[in-house]
């Protein structure tokens, strides 16, 4: 069999954004797919919703990546990587960006908390930021302050998860970026990029295509994804997963 690594972001991928409706036919293809295949989970999500939607799936112990490959665990769930955002970092981020942006968020403590910075202690160890933008006008603004600070980062920016009429920016780590990860999960199984397959709708997920031979995005992916991707499966509504397993590992064998 050709491919041996399936990479999945999670949200609007596998399961409609921000939920854990698992169709029973997508739970059943991902099971049955990786007695055959190694199938990781690259997502942004915090560690508690992750953790939700690992337990539903019922997958065979893997390396997954999370909180935008800024935790990684191993198959016994061990963390390998644990990237975080000083609190002085933090507060310099804030400081240039907090006249732009509506909303803020802080992936801290195993869960994304929006609300707002002045009820979440940053020194517990931020892994990552959202910023909610409801004016366009200010997108350019922040993203050259973030790019203006002397420390760098991972800038994401694309639809919001919760209207798409704002735009959302999400900024971690410089090193936790879902392709790093998704490259160290293939660096320890001893599987290259031709032998793997990587499915995404968002921004984050395009770095998982610089290590993938087969990048698919979802019908309902952001533009920017669909435009790098070589191959559009049906939309998570759709259940669009089963496509890509029928075309690319059940269609291969």
């Amino acid at each position: 069999m050709k491919y041996k690594l399936l990479a999945l972001d999670v949200d609007d991928t596998i399961v409609p954004n921000g939920t854990n409706d698992l169709s029973p036919k997508v739970k059943k293809a991902l099971q049955d797919v990786s007695k055959k295949i190694h199938v990781s989970l690259v997502t942004a999500r915090a560690k508690s919703n992750f953790e939700n939607i690992l337990n539903l799936l019922e997958l065979p112990p893997e390396y997954h990546v999370y909180e935008n490959g800024a935790k990684i665990i191993d198959p016994h769930g061990e963390i390998v990587r644990d990237l975080h955002i000083p609190d002085v970092e933090v507060q310099k981020i804030l400081n240039v960006t907090s006249k732009y942006f509506d909303e803020v968020g802080f992936c801290i403590d195993d869960h994304w908390n929006d609300d707002g910075q002045e009820n979440v202690d940053t020194q517990h160890g931020v892994t990552g930021l959202s910023f909610t933008v409801k004016k366009d006008k200010y997108i350019p603004i922040i993203e050259k302050k973030l790019r203006d600070l002397p420390k760098k980062y991972s800038v994401y920016t694309g639809r919001h998860w919760l209207s798409p009429e704002w735009t959302g920016i999400l900024l971690f780590h410089a090193n936790a970026q879902k392709g790093i990860g998704m490259h160290y999960i293939q660096t320890q199984l001893g599987i290259f990029a031709d032998e793997t397959i990587a499915v995404g709708d968002g921004a984050t997920d395009l770095s998982m295509f610089e290590y993938a031979a087969v990048k698919v995005a979802v019908e309902n992916a952001e533009e920017q994804v669909k435009e790098k991707a070589n191959y559009i499966a049906p939309s998570v509504h759709e259940e669009g997963i089963i496509d890509v397993i029928n075309k690319y590992i059940h269609g291969s064998e």
